[in-house]
């Protein structure tokens, strides 16, 4: 441990001795904001043979999915749309297949009742095509599926298609370019984040391992991750996922304009699905709000009742809590299976309140 940060923080300390002992591509990427003070800690490996830094750009997967939500929060803040929208009154192409009664709202809590299509494909060893090529084949198996329940009666957490649909949705309101959405509110953040893999010395990145039983869904998170799809597709640091945690705390973009009504952001970020994880840990069926998740206990047990996030891929997790003005932010490069990477989200952000509270 040579990190000056870690010198208040004890408990946190031995968490990250842990997973270091795990071996030498075992890396973790932190970003804290208490109260307006930050602290960036990061110890350990790359996966590339290079020590993990604050600057090191790693995957964020499903922990972008909040800069989506931002996207959709102005539209709505401007009086584009509404969450109860039809999605083809915007995308008519959308209602192909049996889907016309899907609406916004459904998108963002993932009970559009549509599986996710993209999550079955399979190219083998096949090359993918480029991006220009690919983007609208992606729409045209999204326009083609099927529900299988009518929407808003159950979830189905869609890591893909919903963002994708989001993302094409703003793009015809706004008049932009498929992805615009996200690069427009990484600007307007302030982040160096980008939307798809960057083309980096692989010292400046990270190179994501798993324990045996998640090779095969890490296999499938890094081709989406690699890609420039809203959702999924987001690379930068920690410290960036947490400026987004902290623009939604403040309401305020980079420059300290208006970034958000408060009142949109305490309705985004209140539970509109009620999930079963209250009862049982489900990948597929846990409370959500328009983008985030909204269970307090799946982030840590001692998170205020207010806290919301998201997490992405068990590596990654953003998490902001208002009652206690706290921003988590932060990257595992060991894949962990579900319950496992759950178990050690907590301890991890256990340890860090119970740090800062011994700092008050």
């Amino acid at each position: 441990m040579v990190d000056d940060s870690l010198a208040d923080f004890p408990c946190l300390r031995d968490i990250l001795d842990a997973e270091l002992a795990e071996g030498p591509d075992a890396g973790v990427q932190l970003s804290i904001s208490h109260a307006g003070v930050t602290h960036d800690v990061s110890v350990g490996g790359n996966g590339n043979g290079a020590a993990m830094t604050a600057a090191t750009v790693v995957p964020w997967t499903c922990s972008s999915k909040p800069i989506g939500a931002i996207a959709f929060g102005r539209a709505w803040d401007a009086g584009r749309l509404r969450p109860d929208d039809l999605v083809a009154d915007h995308l008519p192409d959308y209602a192909a297949a049996g889907k016309q009664a899907v609406r916004i709202r459904d998108l963002l809590t993932h009970t559009s009742g549509v599986p996710d299509p993209l999550l079955s494909l399979d190219t083998g060893d096949a090359a993918l095509p480029s991006w220009a090529e690919l983007e609208p084949m992606i729409w045209s198996v999204i326009t083609a599926s099927e529900p299988v329940r009518p929407p808003g009666t159950e979830m189905n957490y869609s890591p893909i298609s919903n963002w994708f649909t989001l993302d094409r949705l703003l793009a015809a309101i706004d008049g932009g370019a498929p992805g615009d959405s996200y690069r427009a509110t990484c600007r307007l953040l302030g982040l160096s984040a980008t939307l798809g893999a960057p083309d980096l010395d692989p010292a400046a990145i990270v190179r994501c391992v798993a324990v045996p039983e998640e090779e095969a869904n890490l296999r499938r998170t890094s081709v989406a991750g690699a890609l420039p799809l809203p959702g999924t597709g987001v690379w930068g640091t920690m410290r960036d996922l947490r400026v987004v945690g902290d623009s939604l705390l403040a309401c305020a973009d980079a420059d300290a304009n208006p970034l958000l009504a408060p009142a949109t952001v305490e309705a985004m970020t209140s539970t509109h699905w009620l999930g079963q994880s209250r009862r049982v840990l489900s990948t597929t069926d846990f409370d959500y709000g328009l983008g985030f998740m909204t269970l307090p206990h799946l982030f840590g047990k001692e998170c205020s009742y207010r806290t919301y996030g998201h997490a992405g891929g068990n590596n990654s997790t953003l998490l902001v809590d208002p009652q206690w003005n706290i921003v988590i932010a932060v990257y595992w490069n060991r894949r962990l299976s579900d319950v496992r990477a759950v178990t050690r989200r907590i301890a991890l952000v256990d340890a860090i309140y119970r740090d800062l509270r011994a700092r008050r």
